[in-house]
């Protein structure tokens, strides 16, 4: 094989195989996380105001888009309440959620933000993966169940956010939308 077919056949390998690699990753980051059977049908009412509460696993690095999915519906609804809750193990010692996600979370003007401790919270609304939101209407009924978020770790609008400015504005929309990112209760995930 001479010089010139060896370059081009090393060439296409590396295309081939750095085109794989991104479609990997295109697949990872499109593949929708789990989510739980919900125990409550309902939040604490909050008289007038509708409340998104974001669940987030303190060390997985697509928050910062559920954070900046909340921001954008927060900027378009300025009468909602948004809560971010960091949902940590069992065990995990005080403090062990706090990180740069936490920090970005606590950025978010108005949105109070805190510890899920042991997950009690998360799995009362069947939260499975980060970034699960749950919307409840002003009596406390909840109306969505699903992630902000168009894929992992990105942003822009995509079905969530449709669905709870769908709800803000007219009192409807979709009930369920997927949720992208790192399990909030499996260590390997």
């Amino acid at each position: 094989m001479g010089r010139e077919a060896t370059i081009w056949a090393g060439t296409v390998v590396w295309l081939a195989l750095a085109l794989g690699g991104f479609w990997l990753w295109e697949r990872h980051d499109a593949t929708p996380g789990a989510t739980g059977t919900p125990a409550a049908a309902a939040d604490e009412p909050l008289g007038d105001r509708w409340r998104l509460t974001v669940f987030v696993h303190p060390r997985c690095p697509c928050g910062r888009a559920s954070f900046e999915e909340a921001a954008e519906l927060m900027r378009a609804a300025p009468e909602l309440s948004v809560r971010v809750l960091f949902v940590c193990p069992p065990g995990a010692p005080d403090g062990w959620e706090r990180g740069a996600g936490w920090d970005a979370a606590t950025r978010l003007a108005g949105a109070e933000v805190a510890r899920d401790a042991d997950g009690a919270q998360a799995r009362r609304f069947g939260a499975e993966t980060s970034g699960f939101a749950v919307l409840a209407d002003p009596n406390g009924r909840v109306v969505f169940r699903g992630g902000l978020t168009p894929a992992r770790g990105r942003t822009g609008e995509g079905r969530g956010r449709r669905a709870v400015l769908a709800w803000l504005s007219s009192g409807s929309g979709e009930g369920t939308a997927p949720v992208f990112g790192c399990s909030l209760f499996d260590p390997d995930e």
